[in-house]
């Protein structure tokens, strides 16, 4: 086994780190799909607005926009998970991070089919699918600047 020296010490450590956020970030964004995508819109609403509040967000702009536009929130959900999914995922290649939060996006979609002050949406859909495609996007452009400013990487 190589002896690491100091800074590749400290670099594996980052990479661990990174990876555990990332790791929860996904964990979180599947949580919060989920809860959105499978409970009403009253119950909903009222999770939105106590999660809002605790954060103190509640008069935020984002928090308004979030509210007038749900296609918003979607893109920013799903841009979101992509974005961490990628950072979990990034060793399968480029396109397993996208692929699992495409596969989620619908399976949630059709999930609101049997519940029944829920309506599933292609519209939806389509935002996810932006969303996602965002999020994968940074990533991969981030982890390309990273090579062409640090080739050893």
């Amino acid at each position: 086994m190589p002896v690491l020296d100091e800074t590749q010490m400290m670099e594996s450590q980052q990479a661990s780190v990174w990876f555990l956020a990332s790791c929860f970030v996904s964990a979180s964004m599947f949580l919060v799909i989920t809860v959105a995508s499978c409970t009403s819109s009253e119950t909903f609403s009222l999770i939105y607005s106590a999660v809002t509040e605790f954060l103190s967000l509640s008069r935020s702009t984002l928090s308004a926009t979030l509210r007038a536009s749900p296609n918003l929130g979607h893109f920013l959900c799903y841009c979101l998970l992509s974005l961490s999914l990628s950072s979990v995922l990034s060793r399968r290649g480029p396109f397993a991070a996208p692929l699992v939060a495409l596969s989620f996006g619908i399976i949630m979609e059709i999930i609101q089919l049997f519940i029944p002050s829920r309506d599933p949406s292609l519209f939806d859909i389509g935002f996810n699918v932006m969303g996602i495609t965002v999020g994968s996007g940074i990533f991969w452009l981030w982890v390309a600047a990273r090579r062409r400013f640090n080739p050893s990487q």
